[in-house]
């Protein structure tokens, strides 16, 4: 065996035995999980994407060309708040759907404007359906969404704003990252 290659050897067993030290260093002394930094979605894509999801499954909305109301998603727990989460979700999906030509018309969440309490589904409010008649507005685009541990839930819909029924849906998952918790916070 030539000098070099155990030279070689024992250099690399120095530096596996080094990192395996720090590595030891590192821990506290107990076996907890050391859990992933959680790092935000690109909001705006996630958000466009799902309207482009929309309007896919509804392709007969772009020839009609009627109007669409843009609303505010709500807290699955409490259909009667938000955060600054759901207004910014509502607002990007209504610039997607302004983007690709449609009439968006925003509504701003006010106190049961859209939904009412105890629904579990979406249940539009008498305010809402006078709003979409004065603008002759097709649909409603809305949603909820449920905070988790590491993850946002949202569920975006396309509402025909006559009769409540669902002419879209496109279910996604954001992960709760720095932004997205200062988001959600924002009441």
């Amino acid at each position: 065996m030539n000098w070099n290659m155990i030279l070689r050897a024992w250099v690399a067993l120095l530096a596996l035995s080094g990192l395996a030290g720090i590595q030891g260093c590192a821990s506290s002394g107990d076996d907890a999980p050391v859990r992933p930094i959680i790092r935000d979605a690109d909001l705006i894509g996630q958000n466009y994407q799902a309207a482009d999801a929309l309007l896919m499954r509804a392709p007969w909305l772009r020839e009609r060309r009627e109007p669409l109301l843009s609303a505010t998603f709500v807290d699955i727990n409490n259909l009667e708040t938000s955060s600054g989460l759901g207004r910014v979700i509502g607002e990007q999906l209504g610039s997607r759907f302004a983007q690709q030509g449609f009439t968006v018309i925003e509504i701003k969440m006010r106190n049961n404007i859209f939904v009412r309490e105890g629904a579990g589904e979406f249940a539009l409010s008498r305010s809402v359906k006078e709003i979409s008649q004065s603008h002759n507005a097709a649909a409603v685009i809305a949603g909820t969404y449920a905070v988790g541990r590491q993850s946002v839930f949202v569920n975006a819909r396309l509402i025909r704003a006559t009769d409540n029924l669902v002419l879209a849906s496109y279910d996604y998952v954001l992960p709760l990252g720095p932004d997205a918790k200062a988001l959600v916070a924002a009441q």
